[in-house]
């Protein structure tokens, strides 16, 4: 758009008889309401082709086509398409008549460039409202916060409109807690589809099972034959039971659990198995700790991964400082305190993040 062109208006002067500049003022003036090449503007070509004795006189939008009878269609010196007509053509016509061929042609060429820009504005917009549609349907997926207090914390932000990652905990009939953490690999609608079919995949499959390993294991197989061509889950899945403090998980290749037990010492549990969708046939394993009244800290490489300066990360280590560093309160209000304190010294999330906590010291008898 930046390079030079002669603008034909410069020639003007040699446009003197009435009917053409009657003709361009109509053409400029349908082309201001219509706003794009319409039905009304063809049919002004068709009657300035009969006022130049012209067979016909069209745009076409294909800028590639060359020949004796095209004239370019250009905006900022790049072709967009071609003026084409049927007849003898404007050799040895008076200069009026080819100046005003080229003053139609410099004004089709705005609107044919306008024409494009508004598909192009339109499909954003089309984009956008889909994006929208798809995050509001993520954000019903998350559960929401039990009134009252509840030994059971998770939170989300997306670093874009839809997320890939999802978590979920829900009370079962027996007193139970299944909860979970996963993150999709990719972004965009794809990931955000992939999370929704895994998230619905495990609250139905968790009312029942329970041993998260044979859980873990009926998700991998169902995202490995459905799942689009490299695109895999990491997630911990497990069962919190709340009347003894015991925690029972598995781990398809996420992030290493965090345990803060009550004399605040840490222990993580790295993943020995691969995430979900890579391989048809994983024995996943579970691991089974009692918190007795400590926490377990669930995340998304998000949390380890917030940058300052465009350089340093988090890290595990940073993790475990910067819990330290907060004030003994519930593991929930640990998090947010922990989140606000990033947010406001300069550091800057780069992926979506997700936390989980289970706070056992929640559990009446226990504080």
């Amino acid at each position: 758009m930046n390079a030079p062109f002669q603008n034909p208006f410069d020639h003007a002067a040699a446009a003197d008889d009435a009917w053409h500049w009657r003709l361009l003022a109509q053409l400029i003036s349908d082309i201001r309401a219509e706003g794009s090449v319409s039905r009304r503007l063809q049919l002004r070509l068709a009657e300035l082709a009969g006022e130049l004795g012209l067979a016909g006189l069209a745009l076409n939008h294909d800028a590639a086509s060359v020949g004796p009878d095209r004239l370019p269609v250009a905006v900022g010196g790049a072709a967009i398409g071609t003026l084409d007509w049927e007849g003898a053509g404007l050799d040895g016509r008076p200069d009026n008549d080819a100046t005003l061929v080229l003053l139609v042609a410099h004004i089709l060429g705005l609107s044919l460039a306008n024409d494009r820009l508004a598909g192009q504005v339109a499909h954003q917009q089309g984009m956008h409202v889909d994006l929208a549609a798809a995050a509001e349907i993520q954000r019903k997926l998350l559960p929401d916060a039990p009134a009252g207090s509840f030994p059971v914390f998770g939170l989300n932000r997306p670093a874009r409109t839809v997320s890939g990652d999802f978590f979920d905990y829900f009370s079962r009939a027996d007193g139970i807690i299944p909860f979970a953490l996963g993150d999709v690999s990719g972004k965009g609608i794809d990931a955000a589809l992939l999370m929704v079919k895994t998230a619905s995949l495990f609250r139905c499959l968790a009312r029942s099972i329970t041993d998260p390993a044979e859980l873990l294991t009926r998700l991998n197989a169902e995202v490995y034959e459905t799942a689009s061509r490299g695109k895999f889950v990491t997630m911990v899945a497990g069962l919190y039971y709340p009347k003894t403090g015991r925690v029972c998980f598995a781990n398809a290749g996420h992030e290493p659990p965090l345990f803060r037990d009550r004399d605040r010492h840490y222990q993580s549990f790295e993943a020995d198995e691969p995430p979900l969708g890579i391989l048809s046939d994983i024995d996943f394993q579970s691991t089974e700790i009692c918190l007795d009244g400590g926490e377990l800290y669930i995340f998304s490489d998000g949390l380890t991964e917030f940058c300052y300066g465009g350089q340093e990360q988090l890290g595990a280590d940073g993790l475990t400082h910067l819990l330290e560093s907060m004030p003994e309160r519930a593991a929930a209000e640990r998090v947010e305190a922990m989140l606000h304190a990033l947010d406001g010294a300069g550091w800057e999330a780069r992926d979506d993040l997700t936390v989980l906590t289970i706070d056992d010291g929640w559990t009446p008898g226990k504080q």
